[in-house]
């Protein structure tokens, strides 16, 4: 029977002054943390079932790009990382032995995730509604039930609305109201009208601790910035892209922001020779945020995975930024005026 492989991973945190501390599930190349990072938050947990994740978490503890550089503990592999095998106390447990910090229940402020969504995308021509992946959103909201975190914030495919999932996003509902400590909205937002480099569209929950007193709200977006973010401005040397799958299209790299990058990597970019061509480890990097991003020795079909499932950092930067300032700091505002 082969042996399945399981590690606890760690590297040290500077303290966060701010108490601004977080808890990830389903991390992978820590797209979603990387972006909390660059809002002030700190990640004290990290969890996933990929070797290659684990893998990646190492070989950027000494990133020279401070906001790449791993941090906090990191459980990996179908035990340790497995959501399903974990619980407020053996997450709590490992922060305080591998980094020193007490954390109880209710005080972190935020836990977040984006459960695997190939059982919900219409990129998967096979997915059943109730396959094993699409109900680990449910142990996301145990987990958060459990740790009473300030803030729960969870990333999915906006499929998960559709009608072919009526039973499962009907439960999610249910289960959301059932949480009575808890104020909950959600939204469908697109990466690129927050900074990010792609056109990605993602349904996202926000979850606010009623105690708080303030309600579930989401970042305003912002007209895109071609000269910013165009695939032309990004990449000079390409001159169109394609999504290289269903109904594709050959856009101009001049004039678009790059199409939703996935894990199976099939887009395609056009140069001076008008051949189409899969785009390069390093030109993924770029187009993800996490240009120094250090992922040697992993497999070219690990990494277009890890790199085609990340949340994007500037669309998450902007939703910590949000949850700091439009949550948590007017929470702590309506305290003080309160008490005045």
């Amino acid at each position: 029977m082969k042996k399945q492989y399981n590690e606890i991973l760690s590297n040290p945190v500077v303290p966060n002054a701010n108490g601004l501390y977080g808890i990830s599930f389903f991390s992978g190349v820590r797209g979603f943390d990387i972006g909390a990072k660059k809002a002030g938050f700190t990640s004290l947990f990290l969890s996933d079932i990929m070797k290659q994740a684990g893998t990646a978490f190492k070989l950027n503890t000494f990133n020279p790009h401070e906001h790449l550089r791993s941090e906090g503990v990191y459980a990996v592999g179908k035990d340790a990382g497995d959501i399903t095998k974990l619980s407020f106390d053996t997450i709590a447990d490992p922060i305080k032995d591998k980094l020193g910090i007490e954390l109880k229940r209710g005080e972190a402020a935020v836990i977040h995730g984006g459960p695997p969504c190939q059982g919900f995308s219409k990129c998967n021509m096979h997915r059943v509604e109730l396959s094993d992946r699409n109900m680990l959103i449910f142990e996301l909201l145990r987990i958060i039930n459990e740790a009473k975190p300030k803030v729960g914030l969870i990333e999915q495919v906006p499929d998960l609305l559709t009608p072919k999932f009526f039973r499962v996003w009907s439960t999610i509902k249910y289960v959301l109201n059932s949480m009575t400590d808890y104020i909950w909205d959600f939204q469908v937002m697109d990466a690129s009208l927050y900074g990010a480099r792609q056109k990605r569209r993602r349904l996202i929950i926000m979850m606010v601790r009623r105690d708080l007193g303030v309600p579930a709200s989401f970042p305003t977006p912002s007209p895109v910035d071609l000269s910013k973010v165009s695939v032309k401005s990004l990449l000079p040397h390409v001159n169109y892209f394609s999504p290289g799958q269903f109904k594709d299209s050959i856009k101009d790299a001049s004039k678009h922001i790059f199409c939703t990058m996935t894990a199976t990597g099939s887009e395609k970019v056009y140069c001076h020779d008008g051949k189409g061509r899969d785009l390069t480890i390093e030109e993924r990097l770029v187009l993800t945020e996490l240009e120094g991003l250090n992922l040697e020795g992993i497999s070219k079909g690990f990494q277009k995975k890890l790199l085609g499932n990340m949340v994007q950092v500037s669309f998450a930067e902007k939703l910590f930024k949000h949850i700091k300032e439009n949550i948590l700091q007017a929470s702590s505002e309506m305290t003080i005026e309160k008490a005045a």
